[in-house]
């Protein structure tokens, strides 16, 4: 069964939607290839002219699974979410993160390589990565500078804090905050006007627009990589991932 579907809410508006309830849009194996092969998929696409990301209503998404993490734990550093980042800077045309439930680590990322963000003001939004024991990944570390700044970048990642999406109405270059139940509509209504362009100059600007965060994400994956070798090789890694995994799934 798809757990990530690629509908058409106009001809040149598309829904990336990841709506994996059993496992609350967590990155275990069979996301992580369903969400890069519907990624591809967009890539190739000529026909949308906008791209809006939706996850669950209460989630976004939640990052890499247990699973995942115990991969990282045991060496393999190599785990597919990595490509995850890479590609959706890879879309095309413009891309809006309707971001109505909220989002915990690499889920967060997903919002972050987004071209536009819409939180929701009462939904909690952050990285999560240290409670856990180990690193950022993914990018997260440069590309949350990117959107809040160094300084409140630093307390999110050494304190692993989650934050309401209030918070980051005045601490972000987020786009919106709303209320939960009008972050879809605002996504639409951006989506709507940006398609009224011809798509050679939407994709054309994407490409330029984009180039900083690309730039980041290298510069991220070198430097997060390493760190990852660092922080998992810590014996209370293991510990600390069994006894938080199923504190921040339940959240």
């Amino acid at each position: 069964m798809s757990v990530i579907t690629i509908k058409e809410y106009s001809k040149d508006i598309g829904i990336f939607h990841m709506h994996d309830e059993k496992e609350n849009n967590t990155f275990h194996e069979d996301f992580i290839n369903e969400m890069i092969e519907k990624l591809s998929i967009l890539q190739n696409d000529t026909q949308f002219k906008a791209i809006i990301i939706k996850g669950l209503p209460d989630l976004f998404c939640c990052g890499a699974a247990k699973s995942e993490l115990m991969k990282l734990f045991e060496g393999n550093l190599a785990v597919k979410d990595l490509v995850l980042s890479e590609l959706l800077l890879q879309i095309p045309v413009p891309t809006i993160a309707a971001m109505e439930g909220g989002a915990v680590g690499g889920g967060l990322v997903v919002g972050l390589c987004s071209d536009m963000i819409i939180m929701a003001d009462r939904m909690m939004y952050g990285g999560g990565f240290t409670d856990f024991g180990f690193s950022p990944g993914m990018g997260y570390t440069r590309l949350l500078q990117w959107l809040v700044g160094d300084f409140i970048a630093n307390e999110m990642i050494f304190t692993g804090k989650m934050y309401k999406g209030k918070v980051f109405k005045e601490k972000s270059q987020v786009n919106y905050v709303l209320p939960k139940d009008q972050v879809m509509d605002k996504a639409i209504e951006l989506a709507e006007i940006i398609a009224e362009k011809p798509r050679g100059t939407l994709t054309t600007l994407k490409y330029s627009l984009s180039l900083k965060k690309r730039q980041l994400l290298q510069e991220a994956r070198v430097h997060e990589d390493f760190m990852h070798k660092i922080t998992f090789n810590q014996p209370e890694v293991k510990e600390k991932i069994e006894k938080m995994y199923t504190t921040y799934k339940n959240k």
